[in-house]
């Protein structure tokens, strides 16, 4: 009787992890399109630092509170192995006229786009496959289709379910 319990248990146990794994979209998959674009122009800030810095969760949250409600941009130039390793990232938003003064700190990126591929994810972030993942099918992607990416990654995050990575490709 105690075996039987212990299995029954178990089994719903699993089928309660996958029914949270569906719930948070985990068996929704990447959608990959290549996507005609224009010209635009980030602004935001730059890091440079350790991930553990008080001072990247300010940009974030600087940039956040900027340019009314457009989507978060991020550019990652280096990735951190690990939680010394250094990290190199932009956070931006998008402004769509000539902005003259920028603020103190702050940059601006344009970015060249004529045509993209857009892998589209939407999925809560807890199951969002790893940045290295999705690189990958994009590369495959681009193989793919016969494209040549230019090798920058545009996270644009639209919200806490839905981030899109745009990479440009060249003409």
């Amino acid at each position: 009787m105690k075996r039987i319990t212990i299995i029954a248990l178990l089994v719903v146990s699993v089928l309660g992890l996958i029914g949270v794994y569906a719930y948070l979209g985990g068996f929704n998959r990447v959608r990959m399109e290549l996507v005609q674009c224009k010209d635009f122009v980030l602004v935001g800030r730059e890091f440079i630092g350790t991930p553990q810095d008080e001072a990247l969760g300010l940009a974030f949250r600087d940039v956040e509170s900027s340019f009314a409600k457009s989507p978060l941009y991020t550019i990652y130039y280096s990735e951190p192995a690990g939680k010394r390793d250094t990290l190199h990232v932009f956070v931006g938003k998008e402004v769509r006229k000539e902005l003259l003064n920028v603020p103190e700190g702050w940059v601006k990126k344009p970015v060249g786009c004529h045509q993209a591929i857009r892998a589209s994810m939407d999925m809560h972030q807890l199951v969002m496959p790893a940045a290295e993942n999705v690189k990958q099918m994009i590369a495959e992607f681009a193989q793919k289709e016969q494209v040549n990416p230019k090798g920058i990654y545009i996270d644009k995050i639209i919200s806490r379910n839905k981030v899109e990575v745009w990479v440009p490709v060249a003409d």
